[in-house]
Protein backbone atom coordinates (compact mmCIF):
# COMPACT_ATOMS: atom_id res chain seq x y z
CA UNK A 1 0.00 0.00 0.00
CA UNK A 2 1.45 3.25 -1.12
CA UNK A 3 2.22 5.64 1.62
CA UNK A 4 0.96 9.22 1.03
CA UNK A 5 3.59 11.80 1.84
CA UNK A 6 2.33 15.23 2.85
CA UNK A 7 4.70 18.15 2.40
CA UNK A 8 4.44 20.52 5.32
CA UNK A 9 4.91 24.25 4.72
CA UNK A 10 7.41 26.02 7.00
CA UNK A 11 5.93 28.42 9.52
CA UNK A 12 7.70 31.43 7.99
CA UNK A 13 6.10 30.85 4.59
CA UNK A 14 2.55 31.17 3.28
CA UNK A 15 1.12 28.56 1.01
CA UNK A 16 -0.60 29.54 -2.28
CA UNK A 17 -3.81 28.05 -0.91
CA UNK A 18 -3.81 30.50 2.00
CA UNK A 19 -3.17 33.42 -0.35
CA UNK A 20 -6.09 32.43 -2.57
CA UNK A 21 -8.34 32.04 0.43
CA UNK A 22 -7.34 35.47 1.75
CA UNK A 23 -8.06 37.08 -1.63
CA UNK A 24 -11.43 35.36 -1.83
CA UNK A 25 -12.24 36.46 1.71
CA UNK A 26 -11.26 40.08 0.92
CA UNK A 27 -13.41 40.03 -2.23
CA UNK A 28 -16.39 38.75 -0.26
CA UNK A 29 -15.84 41.46 2.37
CA UNK A 30 -15.78 44.16 -0.31
CA UNK A 31 -18.94 42.83 -1.94
CA UNK A 32 -20.73 42.67 1.40
CA UNK A 33 -19.77 46.23 2.30
CA UNK A 34 -19.92 47.90 -1.12
CA UNK A 35 -22.50 50.43 0.09
CA UNK A 36 -20.25 51.43 2.98
CA UNK A 37 -17.25 51.78 0.66
CA UNK A 38 -19.31 53.89 -1.74
CA UNK A 39 -20.40 56.19 1.10
CA UNK A 40 -16.79 56.71 2.24
CA UNK A 41 -15.72 57.53 -1.33
CA UNK A 42 -18.58 59.96 -1.88
CA UNK A 43 -17.93 61.73 1.41
CA UNK A 44 -14.19 62.04 0.62
CA UNK A 45 -14.91 63.30 -2.89
CA UNK A 46 -17.48 65.77 -1.61
CA UNK A 47 -15.12 67.22 0.99
CA UNK A 48 -12.35 67.58 -1.61
CA UNK A 49 -14.74 69.18 -4.10
CA UNK A 50 -15.92 71.68 -1.48
CA UNK A 51 -12.32 72.56 -0.69
CA UNK A 52 -11.63 73.05 -4.41
CA UNK A 53 -14.45 75.58 -4.60
CA UNK A 54 -13.59 77.35 -1.34
CA UNK A 55 -9.83 77.47 -1.90
CA UNK A 56 -9.95 78.03 -5.64
CA UNK A 57 -7.24 80.42 -6.78
CA UNK A 58 -7.66 82.78 -9.74
CA UNK A 59 -5.96 81.88 -12.99
CA UNK A 60 -2.40 83.11 -13.39
CA UNK A 61 -0.87 84.54 -16.56
CA UNK A 62 2.81 83.93 -17.14
CA UNK A 63 5.04 86.27 -19.17
CA UNK A 64 8.66 85.34 -19.83
CA UNK A 65 11.64 87.09 -21.43
CA UNK A 66 14.74 85.15 -22.41
CA UNK A 67 17.80 87.32 -22.94
CA UNK A 68 21.56 87.24 -23.05
CA UNK A 69 23.81 89.73 -21.29
CA UNK A 70 26.97 90.62 -23.19
CA UNK A 71 29.78 92.54 -21.54
CA UNK A 72 30.84 95.95 -22.81
CA UNK A 73 34.02 96.26 -24.79
CA UNK A 74 37.15 97.63 -23.21
CA UNK A 75 37.70 101.30 -23.94
CA UNK A 76 40.23 102.20 -26.54
CA UNK A 77 41.68 105.35 -28.02
CA UNK A 78 45.04 107.07 -27.99
CA UNK A 79 45.80 108.53 -24.58
CA UNK A 80 42.34 107.68 -23.20
CA UNK A 81 43.65 105.60 -20.31
CA UNK A 82 46.18 108.31 -19.44
CA UNK A 83 43.43 110.94 -19.34
CA UNK A 84 41.38 108.85 -16.90
CA UNK A 85 44.48 108.20 -14.84
CA UNK A 86 45.31 111.88 -14.58
CA UNK A 87 41.80 112.52 -13.31
CA UNK A 88 42.15 109.81 -10.70
CA UNK A 89 39.59 107.51 -12.32
CA UNK A 90 40.07 104.11 -13.85
CA UNK A 91 38.62 103.61 -17.32
CA UNK A 92 37.94 99.92 -16.65
CA UNK A 93 34.47 99.29 -15.19
CA UNK A 94 34.20 97.29 -11.98
CA UNK A 95 31.28 94.92 -12.49
CA UNK A 96 32.07 92.16 -10.01
CA UNK A 97 28.87 92.73 -8.06
CA UNK A 98 26.82 92.14 -11.22
CA UNK A 99 28.29 88.78 -12.24
CA UNK A 100 27.03 85.23 -11.67
CA UNK A 101 24.33 84.69 -9.07
CA UNK A 102 24.65 88.32 -7.96
CA UNK A 103 22.95 89.45 -11.16
CA UNK A 104 19.80 87.42 -10.35
CA UNK A 105 19.48 89.20 -7.00
CA UNK A 106 20.20 92.53 -8.67
CA UNK A 107 17.24 92.14 -11.04
CA UNK A 108 14.74 91.87 -8.16
CA UNK A 109 16.54 94.26 -5.81
CA UNK A 110 14.45 97.00 -4.25
CA UNK A 111 16.02 99.97 -6.15
CA UNK A 112 15.38 98.28 -9.49
CA UNK A 113 11.82 97.20 -8.62
CA UNK A 114 10.88 100.62 -7.21
CA UNK A 115 12.23 102.39 -10.27
CA UNK A 116 10.25 100.10 -12.57
CA UNK A 117 7.03 100.56 -10.58
CA UNK A 118 7.33 104.35 -10.73
CA UNK A 119 7.40 104.37 -14.54
CA UNK A 120 4.39 105.30 -16.63
CA UNK A 121 2.87 102.64 -18.88
CA UNK A 122 0.21 102.76 -21.55
CA UNK A 123 -2.99 101.08 -20.40
CA UNK A 124 -5.67 101.35 -23.04
CA UNK A 125 -6.03 105.00 -23.99
CA UNK A 126 -4.36 106.47 -20.91
CA UNK A 127 -1.01 106.48 -19.19
CA UNK A 128 -0.62 105.59 -15.53
CA UNK A 129 2.04 104.57 -13.06
CA UNK A 130 2.78 100.87 -13.24
CA UNK A 131 2.39 100.70 -9.45
CA UNK A 132 -1.21 101.99 -9.74
CA UNK A 133 -2.00 99.47 -12.46
CA UNK A 134 -0.62 96.74 -10.19
CA UNK A 135 -2.93 97.89 -7.39
CA UNK A 136 -5.95 97.77 -9.72
CA UNK A 137 -5.21 94.43 -11.42
CA UNK A 138 -3.09 92.21 -9.16
CA UNK A 139 -5.68 91.26 -6.55
CA UNK A 140 -3.87 93.08 -3.74
CA UNK A 141 -7.10 94.90 -2.82
CA UNK A 142 -8.93 91.58 -2.28
CA UNK A 143 -6.15 89.81 -0.42
CA UNK A 144 -3.35 91.81 1.26
CA UNK A 145 -5.44 94.98 1.71
CA UNK A 146 -8.80 93.35 2.29
CA UNK A 147 -9.01 94.58 5.91
CA UNK A 148 -7.36 97.97 5.28
CA UNK A 149 -10.09 100.47 4.28
CA UNK A 150 -7.60 103.32 3.83
CA UNK A 151 -6.02 101.50 0.89
CA UNK A 152 -9.21 100.47 -0.93
CA UNK A 153 -9.15 103.60 -3.11
CA UNK A 154 -5.45 104.32 -2.81
CA UNK A 155 -3.28 105.42 -5.77
CA UNK A 156 0.16 106.98 -5.98
CA UNK A 157 0.03 110.63 -7.07
CA UNK A 158 3.78 111.14 -7.60
CA UNK A 159 6.65 109.00 -8.80
CA UNK A 160 9.41 110.01 -6.40
CA UNK A 161 9.59 107.63 -3.40
CA UNK A 162 11.76 110.13 -1.52
CA UNK A 163 8.76 112.46 -1.28
CA UNK A 164 6.28 109.81 -0.13
CA UNK A 165 4.41 110.03 3.14
CA UNK A 166 4.47 107.16 5.63
CA UNK A 167 1.21 105.76 4.24
CA UNK A 168 2.50 105.91 0.68
CA UNK A 169 5.80 104.31 1.70
CA UNK A 170 3.99 101.44 3.45
CA UNK A 171 1.82 100.91 0.37
CA UNK A 172 4.90 100.91 -1.83
CA UNK A 173 6.51 98.29 0.41
CA UNK A 174 3.52 95.98 -0.11
CA UNK A 175 3.57 96.53 -3.86
CA UNK A 176 7.32 95.91 -4.07
CA UNK A 177 7.02 92.70 -2.03
CA UNK A 178 4.12 91.52 -4.18
CA UNK A 179 5.95 92.02 -7.46
CA UNK A 180 9.12 90.38 -6.14
CA UNK A 181 7.18 87.29 -5.06
CA UNK A 182 5.63 87.02 -8.52
CA UNK A 183 8.97 87.45 -10.35
CA UNK A 184 11.58 84.74 -10.86
CA UNK A 185 15.00 85.20 -12.43
CA UNK A 186 17.14 82.19 -13.21
CA UNK A 187 19.34 80.49 -15.76
CA UNK A 188 17.25 77.82 -17.54
CA UNK A 189 20.31 75.95 -18.76
CA UNK A 190 23.61 75.98 -16.90
CA UNK A 191 25.45 75.22 -20.13
CA UNK A 192 24.29 78.48 -21.74
CA UNK A 193 24.55 82.13 -20.75
CA UNK A 194 20.85 82.85 -21.32
CA UNK A 195 18.82 84.34 -18.45
CA UNK A 196 15.05 84.04 -18.01
CA UNK A 197 12.73 86.56 -16.37
CA UNK A 198 9.44 84.88 -15.50
CA UNK A 199 6.42 86.82 -14.21
CA UNK A 200 3.13 85.36 -12.94
CA UNK A 201 0.22 87.78 -12.52
CA UNK A 202 -3.58 87.61 -12.28
CA UNK A 203 -3.94 89.94 -15.29
CA UNK A 204 -2.36 89.18 -18.70
CA UNK A 205 -1.64 92.82 -19.55
CA UNK A 206 -0.08 93.40 -16.13
CA UNK A 207 2.18 90.38 -16.59
CA UNK A 208 3.33 91.63 -20.00
CA UNK A 209 3.88 95.23 -18.88
CA UNK A 210 5.74 94.23 -15.73
CA UNK A 211 8.09 91.86 -17.59
CA UNK A 212 8.92 94.44 -20.27
CA UNK A 213 9.27 97.36 -17.85
CA UNK A 214 11.46 95.35 -15.47
CA UNK A 215 13.69 94.31 -18.37
CA UNK A 216 14.00 97.94 -19.51
CA UNK A 217 14.79 99.15 -15.98
CA UNK A 218 17.39 96.44 -15.40
CA UNK A 219 19.19 97.51 -18.55
CA UNK A 220 19.12 101.18 -17.49
CA UNK A 221 20.36 100.64 -13.92
CA UNK A 222 22.94 98.05 -14.96
CA UNK A 223 24.37 100.37 -17.61
CA UNK A 224 24.44 103.34 -15.24
CA UNK A 225 26.35 101.38 -12.61
CA UNK A 226 28.72 99.74 -15.07
CA UNK A 227 29.70 103.02 -16.75
CA UNK A 228 29.61 105.29 -13.69
CA UNK A 229 33.39 105.89 -13.66
CA UNK A 230 33.49 106.71 -17.36
CA UNK A 231 30.56 109.11 -17.01
CA UNK A 232 32.29 110.91 -14.14
CA UNK A 233 35.42 111.18 -16.28
CA UNK A 234 33.37 112.54 -19.16
CA UNK A 235 31.82 115.18 -16.89
CA UNK A 236 35.23 116.35 -15.72
CA UNK A 237 36.54 116.53 -19.29
CA UNK A 238 33.50 118.53 -20.38
CA UNK A 239 33.98 120.97 -17.52
CA UNK A 240 37.64 121.38 -18.46
CA UNK A 241 36.75 121.97 -22.11
CA UNK A 242 34.13 124.57 -21.12
CA UNK A 243 36.66 126.33 -18.90
CA UNK A 244 39.22 126.43 -21.70
CA UNK A 245 36.55 127.70 -24.07
CA UNK A 246 35.83 130.64 -21.76
CA UNK A 247 39.55 131.38 -21.36
CA UNK A 248 40.08 131.19 -25.12
CA UNK A 249 37.19 133.55 -25.74
CA UNK A 250 38.58 136.11 -23.29
CA UNK A 251 42.08 135.88 -24.77
CA UNK A 252 40.79 136.35 -28.30
CA UNK A 253 38.75 139.38 -27.25
CA UNK A 254 41.77 140.98 -25.60
CA UNK A 255 43.86 140.21 -28.70
CA UNK A 256 41.31 141.84 -30.97
CA UNK A 257 41.19 145.00 -28.83
CA UNK A 258 44.98 145.17 -28.63
CA UNK A 259 45.29 144.82 -32.41
CA UNK A 260 42.85 147.68 -32.92
CA UNK A 261 44.74 149.75 -30.37
CA UNK A 262 48.13 149.06 -31.98
CA UNK A 263 46.94 150.34 -35.36
CA UNK A 264 46.17 153.74 -33.85
CA UNK A 265 49.20 154.15 -31.59
CA UNK A 266 52.65 153.42 -32.97
CA UNK A 267 54.05 152.22 -29.66
CA UNK A 268 56.54 149.30 -29.94
CA UNK A 269 55.16 147.86 -26.71
CA UNK A 270 51.80 147.46 -28.42
CA UNK A 271 53.32 145.09 -30.95
CA UNK A 272 54.93 143.09 -28.14
CA UNK A 273 51.59 142.80 -26.35
CA UNK A 274 49.92 141.65 -29.55
CA UNK A 275 52.54 138.92 -30.07
CA UNK A 276 52.17 137.82 -26.45
CA UNK A 277 48.40 137.58 -26.71
CA UNK A 278 48.69 135.67 -30.01
CA UNK A 279 50.97 133.09 -28.41
CA UNK A 280 48.64 132.77 -25.44
CA UNK A 281 45.65 132.39 -27.74
CA UNK A 282 47.36 129.70 -29.81
CA UNK A 283 48.41 127.81 -26.68
CA UNK A 284 44.92 127.89 -25.14
CA UNK A 285 43.44 126.90 -28.51
CA UNK A 286 45.68 123.83 -28.61
CA UNK A 287 44.61 122.88 -25.09
CA UNK A 288 40.97 123.36 -26.04
CA UNK A 289 41.28 121.21 -29.17
CA UNK A 290 42.97 118.47 -27.13
CA UNK A 291 40.27 118.67 -24.46
CA UNK A 292 37.50 118.35 -27.06
CA UNK A 293 39.32 115.41 -28.61
CA UNK A 294 39.39 113.69 -25.19
CA UNK A 295 35.69 114.41 -24.69
CA UNK A 296 34.79 112.76 -27.99
CA UNK A 297 37.07 109.82 -27.23
CA UNK A 298 35.42 109.36 -23.84
CA UNK A 299 31.96 109.42 -25.46
CA UNK A 300 33.07 106.62 -27.76
CA UNK A 301 34.41 104.75 -24.73
CA UNK A 302 31.07 105.18 -22.96
CA UNK A 303 29.27 103.55 -25.87
CA UNK A 304 31.77 100.69 -25.99
CA UNK A 305 31.54 100.01 -22.26
CA UNK A 306 27.75 99.82 -22.27
CA UNK A 307 26.60 96.19 -21.91
CA UNK A 308 24.56 94.59 -24.65
CA UNK A 309 21.21 93.12 -23.64
CA UNK A 310 20.09 90.82 -26.44
CA UNK A 311 16.45 89.70 -26.27
CA UNK A 312 16.34 86.08 -27.43
CA UNK A 313 12.63 85.49 -26.79
CA UNK A 314 10.39 88.50 -26.03
CA UNK A 315 7.09 88.23 -24.19
CA UNK A 316 4.75 85.94 -26.11
CA UNK A 317 1.30 87.18 -27.10
CA UNK A 318 -1.08 86.11 -25.77
CA UNK A 319 0.72 85.25 -22.56
CA UNK A 320 0.41 81.73 -21.20
CA UNK A 321 -2.54 81.01 -18.94
CA UNK A 322 -2.15 78.77 -15.89
CA UNK A 323 -5.36 77.49 -14.32
CA UNK A 324 -5.64 76.03 -10.83
CA UNK A 325 -5.55 72.23 -11.22
CA UNK A 326 -7.99 71.67 -8.31
CA UNK A 327 -6.99 68.09 -7.44
CA UNK A 328 -8.45 68.07 -3.92
CA UNK A 329 -11.58 66.20 -5.10
CA UNK A 330 -9.49 63.35 -6.54
CA UNK A 331 -7.35 63.26 -3.40
CA UNK A 332 -10.48 63.16 -1.24
CA UNK A 333 -11.83 60.25 -3.28
CA UNK A 334 -8.59 58.31 -2.81
CA UNK A 335 -8.50 59.01 0.94
CA UNK A 336 -12.14 57.92 1.25
CA UNK A 337 -11.38 54.66 -0.56
CA UNK A 338 -8.40 53.93 1.71
CA UNK A 339 -10.40 54.69 4.85
CA UNK A 340 -13.22 52.47 3.60
CA UNK A 341 -10.90 49.51 3.07
CA UNK A 342 -9.34 50.07 6.49
CA UNK A 343 -12.78 50.21 8.11
CA UNK A 344 -13.90 47.01 6.38
CA UNK A 345 -10.71 45.25 7.43
CA UNK A 346 -10.96 46.21 11.09
CA UNK A 347 -14.66 45.40 11.02
CA UNK A 348 -13.83 41.88 9.82
CA UNK A 349 -11.11 41.47 12.43
CA UNK A 350 -13.49 42.61 15.16
CA UNK A 351 -16.18 40.18 13.98
CA UNK A 352 -13.66 37.32 13.97
CA UNK A 353 -12.53 38.12 17.51
CA UNK A 354 -16.13 38.21 18.74
CA UNK A 355 -16.87 34.85 17.10
CA UNK A 356 -13.85 33.26 18.79
CA UNK A 357 -14.95 34.70 22.14
CA UNK A 358 -18.44 33.25 21.86
CA UNK A 359 -17.08 29.82 20.99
Amino acid sequence: MAQIIKESVPEDQISPKVVILKIASAKDAVLRNWKLILIFCLVGYGIGYALDIYLKKPDKYQATILFNLGGGGSPSGQGLGDVAGLLGLSSTPDANIFTGENFFHFVTSRPVVERALMKEVQVGNKKMLLANFYIDSSGILEHEWENLPKYQKFHFTKNDPKKFSLTEQMALNDVVDGTRVRTDVYQPDRKSSFILIQVSMEDPLLAELWANTLMETVEEVYTENLTSKTRRTLTLLKNRADSLSRILGGTENRLARQMDYSTIITDPMGKVQVNKLQRSSEFVQQLYVEAMRNVEAMKVSLVREAPLFTIIEPVKRPVDRQADEAKRAQIGLLIGLILAFAFVYFKGVYASIMDDTLV
